[in-house]
């Protein structure tokens, strides 16, 4: 249980409360009144002045002549005091005095060190709470640094952890990047080999050879702005005649990966629902001379 300064403070209290009613009623007792001392003297039975007794009544006679009256005794004088006597118990009263005011200096004494014990375990009670006040306030100290210090160390880890997954993303996007440049390369390699490949094939073929292999290019690019027409919904506002070439990316299965429009044609509308015409015609159908496949194609788009 922790010691609470006002604790200490109703403690001292009450211990100068009880000090305060031990002095109080030391003070105010009385002091004994002194005995006054009686002195007499010894006197025989004969000197003590006798009572007359009532006449028994007598029968009438003659009186006789009264007597003379005796003249009456003076009482005796006080006997005077014995100065050894007074003497003897004046030095009593004051051996009984020094006696009273003795044992009040002793119990006043022995209140002030009740009192300066008291104190002196207060002060060290309140010596002791502090300390360990001090020690609880030092654990406290020690586990809000430990607890910090754990907070600390945990978000420095994830803060590594985050800058490591920061990093691994950023090298996995790096690394597609590099994949994809490395695929387009690779298309673009692929697609001027097969132009060389034509190319030398038309050159050895002769010109009988290359005839044909154009006269299949243009049937297939026939075909192909024949199914984005079937495919094409005229938008409003464009009405009249319009031509538009449409450069297009294919997959080897005729799938189509993109379209854009090479040459407009003037009318944003009509360029729009031809670009749509050529997403939505897709599988595009594949020419019948496979040598005359080109995955990027750019058709002429003039509906009727």
């Amino acid at each position: 249980m922790i010691l609470k300064a006002r604790h200490f403070a109703g403690a001292i209290l009450l211990h100068v409360l009880v000090l305060a009613f031990l002095l109080g009623g030391a003070q105010c007792s009385r002091a004994p009144e002194p005995v006054a001392v009686i002195q007499g003297r010894l006197i025989s039975a004969n000197q003590l002045p006798r009572e007359q007794a009532d006449p028994t009544p007598q029968p009438k006679t003659e009186e006789p002549p009264s007597p003379e009256p005796v003249p009456a005794t003076p009482p005796p004088s006080p006997p005077k005091p014995d100065p050894a006597e007074a003497q003897r118990a004046q030095e009593q009263q004051r051996q009984k005095e020094q006696a009273e005011q003795k044992a009040k200096e002793e119990a006043k004494r022995k209140a002030e060190a009740l009192v300066q014990k008291q104190q002196e375990e207060a002060r060290i009670k309140a010596e002791q709470a502090a300390a360990e006040l001090k020690k609880q306030a030092e654990a406290e100290e020690k586990k809000r640094a430990a607890d910090e210090a754990k907070k600390k160390a945990a978000a420095e880890e994830q803060k590594r952890l985050d800058d490591l997954r920061k990093a691994a993303e950023a090298e996995e996007q790096k690394r597609a990047a590099d994949e994809k440049k490395k695929k387009d390369l690779q298309a673009r390699l692929d697609a001027e080999a097969k132009r060389q490949r034509e190319a030398a094939l038309a050159q050895a073929l002769g010109a009988e050879t290359a005839e044909r292999q154009k006269q299949d290019g243009n049937e297939w690019a026939t075909q192909l702005a024949a199914a984005i027409t079937r495919a094409w919904t005229r938008p409003p506002g464009a009405d009249g005649q319009f031509r538009a070439v449409i450069s297009i990316r294919l997959s080897a299965t005729g799938e189509v990966l993109s379209a854009r429009i090479r040459t407009p044609s003037g009318n944003p509308q009509f360029d729009d629902s031809a670009v749509r015409a050529a997403y939505k015609a897709s599988p595009m159908p594949l020419p019948r001379n496979p040598t005359v496949f080109d995955e990027n194609v750019n058709v002429l788009f003039a509906p009727s």
